[in-house]
């Protein structure tokens, strides 16, 4: 009877041990680093559309490697607050810069992260896009991000704003830009 009482706080402990080795190894833990964005800049504009894109930095602050299994951005800007313009986002990986919106599986590992770049295209109903922008407002934008780990999968998100004022001072510098070179002609 000791035997069978030793063997199972033998093996009792090495369960619990085993158990605390696992728990200690701990998961990825994901953020995107709104707050250190960059300026957004106007990257093409036409007589009816803008494209503003800023760089977004991430890191892996958890204990272990993370895949981003897919990462979007979800615009707000509503026609009742803002109808002048179709607003499309979309954003991609800067080491792997793609046009098609697709999100390739990013696997991150411990301690390190990148960044991504997220693009804003605006389009105006009626007129041209500086016309349509005059009256523009802050529009959030989250990015959202699926994260595949130890733990179950989940979604989480992290807030940006695009301000009205941001896009009038981008715009602006804009104009400047091409004034200059028009006089350099």
């Amino acid at each position: 009877m000791e035997f069978l009482i030793i063997l199972l706080v033998v093996v009792l402990g090495a369960a619990i041990g085993v158990w605390l080795y696992i728990a200690k190894q701990g998961d990825a833990h994901f953020t995107f680093l709104v707050d250190q964005r960059t300026d957004f800049t106007l990257t093409a504009i036409t007589t009816d559309t803008a494209t503003f894109s800023t760089t977004v930095p991430f890191v892996n602050n958890g204990t272990q490697d993370g895949t981003l299994m897919d990462v979007f951005p979800r615009h707000f800007l509503p026609y009742e607050q803002f109808d002048a313009v179709d607003t499309d986002s979309r954003l991609t990986l800067d080491t792997a810069n793609r046009s098609d919106g697709y999100w390739e599986a990013y696997i991150v590992p411990v301690s390190t992260g990148g960044s991504i770049i997220l693009t804003v295209k605006f389009t105006a109903k009626s007129g041209d896009i500086k016309t349509a922008l005059k009256d523009m407002v802050d529009m959030p934008i989250d990015i959202i991000y699926q994260v595949v780990a130890r733990s179950l999968w989940y979604l989480a998100k992290e807030r940006l704003i695009m301000t009205a004022d941001e896009i009038h001072k981008v715009l602006a510098a804009g104009e400047k830009a091409v004034a200059r070179s028009e006089e350099q002609i």
